[in-house]
């Protein structure tokens, strides 16, 4: 299997990220070259800033990529915009309550489907953003919620595609962070025959 994960670099620092796909075997390849995507098994959208009403056009192609090549895409909250945003949805600007100057704050939702799956049906998850889902794009079905009605998570109903708003490479109280990385893990050995 190639264990290969693009995790697309927009600028920040990826430990954490590299951290959790490293505790369930898979090898994470920093870059923002769309050329990455033939010779990585999956793709990882991160955390980062903000996503606007159109994605930068070399995220956007790498996105196109993997979902034309059915490879497996995890977004992890900017990830989970930019995934909305590639499928034609659009995003709230501010929410308010999902975002504190000490850093994450931890708060109950409620999961459905393969969120639920993974890690429960109402596991407490870690927030740290400001943006969030709108109008959902096109193909996506909403599998998490905060107790406000902000989306939390979704998956494609076609493609291996999953994508949180909270942060599982940094959780260490309440859901199962691993269980998404694990997912993903899955999913790539699945591509590639495994």
């Amino acid at each position: 299997m190639d264990r290969r994960v693009l995790i697309w670099d927009g600028g920040y620092d990826y430990a954490n990220y590299e951290k959790a796909l490293s505790a369930v075997g898979l090898e994470a390849v920093v870059s923002g070259d769309r050329g990455e995507a033939a010779r990585c098994a999956a793709l990882l959208l991160p955390g980062g800033g903000d996503v606007a009403d159109r994605l930068p056009p070399e995220e956007e192609r790498v996105i196109a990529a993997f979902t034309a090549a059915e490879k497996p895409i995890l977004g992890i909250c900017r990830g989970l915009q930019a995934l909305n945003v590639f499928f034609g949805g659009t995003l709230y600007a501010y929410v308010p309550g999902h975002q504190s100057p000490e850093g994450d704050i931890l708060h109950a939702t409620r999961a459905v489907g393969e969120l639920a799956e993974l890690v429960g049906t109402e596991p407490l998850v870690n927030s740290n953003h400001h943006q969030a889902v709108y109008r959902l794009g096109a193909g996506l079905s909403v599998r998490q919620w905060a107790e406000d009605g902000v989306i939390e998570g979704f998956c494609h109903n076609a493609l291996p595609i999953l994508a949180v708003q909270w942060h599982p490479e940094r959780l260490c109280t309440g859901a199962d962070g691993a269980a998404v990385f694990r997912w993903l893990r899955r999913r790539a050995e699945k591509g590639s025959g495994g």
